[in-house]
């Protein structure tokens, strides 16, 4: 790496976010600066404004910590999954051994950073920023020590780890700062997530706004196994495990959740490869797409070994992903489908065995009973895991299978070496984000101390009326939507009857030829020229070998696939059409609500409303081209019985030696037969079609509703907070008339002062940042 090079747009960038802080300073002082804004459920229209004193704290922290960050020369990679989707196994994998804990309940209510520090065997958790948690348990001591417990164990699920926790509190015994080994930091972790529960389930408020800034939240420090035999690299890599934005049941989370991943230096997203449709997934995923632009994002697609033969592969996965459900987002080659509890189990075997030349023992170790269930199979014995030359060797196979070495070798050893590089890329992100906003904000605020008295007033009315407007007309605008989104709905289920009758068509017409109707042929080259995979008008496959049945059955579940993707290739540029107008509609719909607003406002101020956010993408929800299922028992195997008398010596000595002198001088024979029932194979796949559509009429017609309520939802909240904050801002110009002459020419200077600084840190960051996508490139 070009360190020197680094290292000079490093002191660069540190001084552009010193300066940037003490413009935030010198802001903050503005007369008649914008009171707090209070916390709201639809905190959208609250970030709007910010330049408010919290919106300027938020700005503040975010500087501070991208310069903290930067002294360091620290990376902080973000890893984001929903519940279940093995993020904690994932980041144990990453680590190289067990540091987080696995319980089947979220268990990241708190954001928690994970710092790799070499040499540091046994992992140690700092958590200095106690005392807001102290001030809970104190709160929650009232409650449980005048609450009935009967009534606690109906609304809240009490099992050991709760048990304890509940005593600790009521005993006044509070959390430690300082944590040594996993034990005891499994313990202090399960109890943060249990507060969270518990507190819930009292109403009682969580002080999760007290750890919003990276500074609060705890942090465990451990050498990661992967990067111990490293050279020290010019930097420092820690990770952040953030908490679901469906964790724990807690609205303020997602918020949370975006709040650590705007500090992050890149993103890794932890998808659940046999949930990817799922609403919880679509969740984070949005929340990553609003950070997607400012900083790296790569996927790990987590529980791939659960692939069959009629899964995806990787490149359709990548395709997926990249293409549909996180488009714009992340690039294919930044997407890795793994299995993280297999590199876990084979990492922390092989690392074990390094250490102390074998494993320990299973009885007291459950992660090295799944690892020999895993690497040995499930008729392991004791005696096998002695044998230490042949648990390597399962070990590094299962290593292999998991998948984990290239997303290890791409993501983390390149960050690891890059950990400058990426914090200076991360803090002139952020700068980039500051200096346009403050840019906008104190533009706004040099024309509105120019302006007369009344022209301002009329500004500051004309606003009030676009506010009023805007909440009047919400109702309207969404009766339009809805029966927009009814008309696409229509279409789509009309398309869905079209599809499922012509696949029924497609298969009968096969069933009863034995070959793939030519239209589907003609898309798919290797039926092109293929032969009948049985005789016209045949109902019954018998043969007299199980493996030539097992070929007609393979080349049956082939064709029948085909045919299943080439509806899928039908109903995708259906779909794909029907939403992209519906979101076209829509866009005109919003774009006419704002026109005279942005007229009104371009005709006296030269700014504007940024435009609203894009709908998000309707993912492609196509046909299950899986019919793996329908085919499971479609081969059965039929014996008939056939009795041949012997006689002679050698037949009698045959049934001695036997034991058999007692029966009859007869011998039983079974004639083996193997039958596929096509009528059968052919009903359930009707049924297969007829189902999968009405699950996907269902799925469809689900996120259309969750898409669309959210995206009217945010458009209408970004609106009306952009308006309200410039409001503010020219209200605040008006009250400044109030001053003397001097006081206000004070005013105008030093606000064009900020104008012209900001200015300066907008270009010297365009230009570091061009400094910066020259090195990121030289270093691919």
């Amino acid at each position: 790496m070009h360190t020197q090079t680094v290292f000079e747009l490093s002191q660069e960038a540190e001084r552009l976010l010193q300066l940037a802080i003490s413009q935030l300073d010198s802001i903050q002082q503005f007369p008649a600066s914008s009171p707090p804004v209070a916390a709201t459920d639809s905190t959208v229209a609250a970030n709007a404004n910010h330049f408010s004193l919290n919106g300027i704290q938020r700005q503040h922290e975010i500087l501070q910590s991208e310069l903290r960050k930067l002294t360091h020369q620290e990376m902080v990679l973000a890893i984001v999954g929903t519940m279940k989707a093995g993020k904690s196994t994932t980041i144990n994998a990453i680590i190289g051994t067990e540091v987080l804990p696995n319980r089947n309940r979220p268990m990241t209510a708190l954001p928690t950073l994970i710092r790799h520090t070499p040499g540091q065997r046994e992992p140690r958790l700092y958590f200095p920023h106690v005392l807001p948690i102290e001030a809970l348990m104190e709160n929650l001591h009232t409650c449980l020590v005048h609450s009935d417990r009967q009534a606690l164990e109906e609304r809240l699920e009490i099992d050991h780890d709760m048990e304890t926790l509940i005593q600790r509190i009521i005993d006044k015994q509070g959390f430690e700062r300082h944590y040594l080994g996993a034990q005891p930091i499994f313990y202090c972790l399960k109890s943060l997530n249990d507060l969270v529960r518990l507190s819930q389930v009292l109403n009682i408020d969580f002080p999760f706004a007290a750890y919003t800034a990276i500074e609060h939240i705890p942090v465990i420090e451990v050498e990661f196994v992967h990067l111990s035999e490293q050279e020290t690299p010019y930097g420092q890599l820690t990770l952040l495990d953030t908490p679901g934005p469906n964790e724990a049941g807690q609205p303020y989370l997602q918020q949370m959740l975006k709040e650590q991943l705007s500090r992050a230096s890149a993103v890794m997203v932890v998808l659940d490869y046999t949930q990817l449709k799922s609403i919880s997934d679509d969740e984070m995923r949005r929340v990553v797409a609003q950070v997607g632009d400012k900083v790296p994002v790569y996927a790990l697609v987590n529980k791939f070994d659960q692939k069959d033969r009629n899964s995806d592969d990787e490149k359709q996965i990548r395709a997926l992903i990249a293409g549909s459900l996180m488009r714009g987002v992340i690039s294919p080659e930044h997407i890795f489908p793994v299995s993280s509890m297999w590199g876990y189990l084979a990492y922390r075997a092989k690392h074990e065995i390094e250490q102390h030349g074998c494993l320990p023992n299973p009885d007291q170790h459950r992660w090295v009973q799944d690892f020999a269930d895993a690497a040995l199979g499930r008729r392991w014995q004791l005696a096998d895991l002695a044998n230490i030359p042949h648990v390597e060797q399962a070990a590094q196979l299962l290593w292999e299978d998991s998948l984990l070495e290239r997303p290890i070798s791409t993501i983390l050893d390149a960050a690891h070496g890059k950990a400058s590089l990426f914090a200076l890329h991360s803090a002139v992100q952020k700068l980039n984000s500051y200096s346009r906003l403050a840019s906008e904000f104190l533009f706004l605020r040099a024309q509105g101390l120019n302006m007369d008295n009344d022209s301002l007033q009329a500004h500051i009315q004309s606003l009030e009326l676009d506010i009023s407007t805007l909440y009047s007309c919400q109702a309207q605008v969404a009766q339009r939507i809805q029966m927009e989104m009814e008309e696409a709905i229509g279409q789509i289920s009309n398309h869905l009857d079209l599809c499922k009758q012509r696949v029924h068509e497609a298969l009968k017409s096969y069933f009863e030829r034995g070959v793939v109707p030519a239209m589907i042929t003609k898309k798919v080259p290797s039926l092109l020229y293929h032969e009948p995979d049985f005789t016209p008008g045949e109902r019954l496959l018998v043969s007299g070998t199980e493996n030539l049945a097992r070929l007609s059955l393979f080349k049956i579940s082939h064709s029948c696939e085909a045919i299943m993707t080439w509806a899928q290739g039908h109903m995708a540029s259906t779909l794909s059409a029907i939403a992209e107008t519906l979101k076209q509609t829509l866009t005109v719909i919003f774009r006419q609500t704002l026109e005279p607003i942005e007229q009104r406002l371009s005709a006296g101020l030269d700014t504007c409303v940024k435009e609203p956010l894009s709908l998000p993408d309707i993912q492609n929800m196509l046909l299950d081209a899986s019919v793996a299922s329908c085919f499971a028992d479609a081969l059965t195997e039929q014996r008939t019985v056939n009795t041949q008398m012997q006689t002679g010596i050698r037949s009698a000595m045959q049934r001695w030696f036997n034991g058999a002198t007692d029966q009859l001088e007869g011998n039983t024979d079974y004639s083996r037969q193997f039958v596929i029932n096509l009528n059968e194979l052919q009903t359930k796949l009707i049924q297969h079609i007829t189902q999968a559509c009405e699950q996907m009429r269902g799925a469809v017609y689900a996120q259309l509703d969750v898409s669309v309520t959210q995206c009217l939802a945010t458009f209408f909240a970004e609106v009306t907070g952009a308006l309200e904050a410039i409001q503010r801002n020219l209200n605040h110009c008006m009250l400044a008339r109030q001053q003397s002459h001097e006081q206000q020419q004070g005013l105008r200077k030093r606000v064009q002062h900020c104008l012209t600084t900001v200015t300066f840190i907008r270009e010297d960051t365009r230009l570091l940042q061009e400094d910066i996508q020259t090195l990121l490139k030289a270093e691919q």
